[in-house]
């Protein structure tokens, strides 16, 4: 990706504007570029008003929204757009993201990004990468636009337009910010049917693990909730980044017409200067009513070595995997406590360097499904999932996240979630069965797992 030096200029003046760009992209079709991203600063403003506020005065829906420890990355709109399906879709939306990203000139400190959005299974759902018209990018106090375009269509006036939508969004959320609504109050429908079907499925599972089939299988049960006004999409994502400050809050899709959104506690793996980051995330506690029920639920889960030993089998995965790839790991021997508001994991983080270039679409390739949302051996869980599973799981468990022009980025897996469609939310949770598993004790997880959903929906 070529990169042209910051242009210095009034940002206010539409000619000086137009003079500035008009260099950046005679620049770039000199490079033979496909591409142009622009980087802009912004004054301190939350990410995920603005990009409503976008969304609404430029009438895109598409968009992706990850924030995570101080950083937020939000995107609307699209420039340039893939679809893939298949045992190749990872290689493809890899093949995607470097041929844009290598056609873009970018005038710093633009940091044009693809954004990947994957199904759990290879033959159904959506598998899509997006090369986003804006991207705003805040970490800690400092927030950066990138404004992309395609150069063969656009002109010095088609980025001055878009750079107003801009300015008009932050005026309308500075004057009248939206406000954040409360949760709904919901109450389950009866379960009958999905209790039915899991502990069956339960119960089957353990018979496979006592004949030798598999050592672990990750069940999940799916909940659909009616709401015959429709669910605030953006509502429930305030709803979840207040709740849940320490999880990935996550959504990607088209606003009021199809929406997957969450708040996972799972990375899957992030690439930045050279260094790996995985996590590893298994066994799972409710938290408790009093400090002192918390902290015998939190021992119970750190000693339990049916606990212990799911937890190991994902830490084990994950390091192999990664030495597979070339990688040396370094994995703290005992894992630590994850809590969260209603549920409380054992958490073990992975790190390791990354000696030679490696794109990190084909580490998710070589990860995807992890132990901890499909189970181990890994293509045996996978039958057993289709066998026993009645629904699709979608984008459920699945990998959604960034890739920078140098092949590194984010991603993280799509649990805790849901997908919203218009006036219908569907719910997913999974639980990890393994020797030891009782099926009653595995349907209260998975009941815990939806209240992460059911607390935020607005």
């Amino acid at each position: 990706m070529p990169v042209s030096l910051p242009l210095t200029f009034d940002l206010s003046s539409e000619s000086e504007f137009y003079t500035q760009v008009s260099a950046g992209i005679q620049a770039a079709q000199q490079a033979n570029c496909q591409f142009l991203s622009l980087g802009l600063p912004l004054p301190t403003v939350d990410p995920l008003l603005l990009l409503a506020g976008l969304m609404q005065v430029s009438g895109e829906s598409e968009h992706f929204y990850l924030e995570q420890a101080g950083e937020i990355v939000a995107a609307c709109g699209a420039v340039a757009t893939m679809t893939a399906q298949g045992q190749q879709r990872f290689a493809e939306l890899r093949r995607f993201s470097e041929r844009i990203l290598n056609r873009v000139w970018a005038i710093a400190p633009a940091e044009p990004r693809v954004f990947c959005q994957f199904s759990f299974w290879d033959h159904t759902g959506s598998n899509r990468g997006v090369l986003p018209r804006w991207q705003v990018i805040q970490r800690f106090d400092q927030v950066w636009l990138t404004l992309s375009c395609a150069l063969e269509t656009s002109t010095p006036h088609c980025l001055w337009q878009d750079w107003q939508l801009v300015q008009r969004a932050l005026a309308h959320i500075l004057a009248d910010p939206p406000p954040c609504p409360p949760p709904l109050t919901i109450a389950l429908p009866p379960l009958t049917q999905q209790y039915d079907q899991f502990i069956t499925s339960v119960k089957h599972t353990l018979q496979l693990l006592e004949d030798g089939e598999l050592e672990k299988l990750v069940l999940a049960a799916a909940l659909t909730l009616e709401q015959p006004q429709g669910f605030n999409w953006l509502g429930t994502l305030q709803n979840l980044r207040r709740q849940y400050t320490n999880c990935y809050i996550f959504s990607v899709g088209q606003q009021q017409q199809q929406v997957f959104l969450g708040a996972s506690p799972e990375r899957l793996v992030k690439i930045a200067d050279g260094v790996l980051c995985a996590d590893a995330l298994a066994g799972s506690r409710p938290r408790g009513q009093t400090r002192q029920e918390d902290q015998s639920l939190r021992n119970g889960l750190y000693h339990s070595p049916k606990e212990r030993y799911e937890h190991q089998v994902i830490v084990e995965f994950l390091c192999q995997t990664l030495q597979a790839l070339g990688m040396t790991c370094e994995a703290p021997t005992t894992p630590r406590i994850l809590e969260l508001s209603h549920i409380q994991h054992l958490q073990t983080l992975i790190r390791a360097q990354v000696s030679r270039p490696i794109h990190i679409l084909q580490v998710v390739a070589a990860l995807h499904p992890t132990p901890a949302v499909a189970g181990y051996p890994a293509l045996r869980a996978q039958h057993w999932l289709h066998q026993l599973e009645s629904f699709d799981r979608n984008g459920y468990a699945a990998p959604l996240g960034w890739v920078t022009p140098t092949g590194e980025g984010e991603f993280i897996v799509g649990i805790r979630s849901a997908h919203l469609q218009t006036n219908h939310a569907h719910l997913f949770a999974g639980a990890g069965i393994v020797k030891g598993s009782h099926p009653e004790r595995e349907w209260q997880e998975i009941l815990w797992k939806f209240q992460t959903m059911i607390s935020a929906l607005a």
